[in-house]
């Protein structure tokens, strides 16, 4: 009889959380502007970091932002340290085989792909991103892009110590892969439309893939991005309640067994 009722206590339990659970999380959208801002130093391996408020009770989001390039056109070559350029019309990159002139700053698929790494706090999902295009060589304007995302122990504010590594360490840091996108001509806002896809690290770069074979060469303007849902403090509160009437009654199961034991 004594297991009867603790089975049904425990059911009791698995009820009323299963009830409390909120259908409707919280979230918070934020937008970065990615001018200017300063960074660390104009050297190759600098960084610039931003600080988003989430509004009311949910503190800050904070990011990390850094540039890198992989060698070669196939986009699977090593992966190497840019110089991050902050710039009015947003952020570039420069590899160790440009000088910056002719465009050569933006982010590129001329020789070696240019990409940028942002390391937030907290897991987000990048919702769309602006980019204002470049020409380069003599051809027209392009913005064709790569997204990658994933989960990382690292702290937001921790080096990555990418210098010299494959394109395997690459994509196992973005566990969540990485996807192309087609862009403009001109400056625009694209939706990535990636319903679900959380991750604590982002990257954003010139196209890996570029199937049009046109060089890509644009400045990342903006990002708008969503935290992951979390519930409410009332949520909580609710559910600790209800976890403790449960176990209030358990225990006063208990007593009265033991009465008439």
């Amino acid at each position: 009889m004594k297991k009867t009722f603790v089975r049904g206590a425990l059911a009791a339990g698995a009820l009323v959380a299963s009830t409390l659970v909120p259908s409707v999380a919280s979230a918070a959208t934020v937008i970065f502007s990615l001018t200017g801002m300063s960074a660390s130093s104009g050297g190759a391996g600098n960084f610039a970091t931003q600080t988003r408020s989430l509004g009311g009770s949910f503190g800050n989001l904070n990011v990390r932002i850094s540039a890198f390039s992989i060698a070669g056109t196939s986009g699977s070559g090593a992966v190497q340290n840019s110089i991050l350029g902050i710039f009015g019309s947003g952020l570039g990159a420069t590899s160790s085989d440009e000088n910056g002139g002719g465009n050569t700053h933006t982010l590129d698929n001329q020789n070696r792909r240019d990409f940028l790494i942002f390391q937030f706090d907290q897991a987000v999902r990048l919702e769309s991103a602006t980019f204002t295009p470049f020409a380069l060589s003599g051809q027209g304007t392009d913005t064709d892009f790569t997204v990658g995302f994933g989960t990382t122990a690292l702290a937001a504010n921790a080096s990555l110590n990418l210098n010299g590594a494959s394109f395997s360490t690459l994509t196992s840091l973005f566990g969540g892969g990485f996807t192309n996108y087609t862009g403009g001509s001109g400056t625009n806002t694209k939706s990535l439309s990636l319903a679900n896809s959380y991750g604590n690290i982002w990257m954003v770069g010139a196209s890996f893939a570029n199937p049009d074979n046109t060089l890509d060469s644009f400045k990342l303007a903006q990002m708008q991005a969503t935290t992951a849902p979390v519930p409410e403090a009332a949520t909580w509160m609710m559910m600790i309640a209800g976890f403790g009437v449960v176990g209030a009654s358990l225990r006063r199961k208990r007593a009265g067994l033991a009465q008439l034991a």
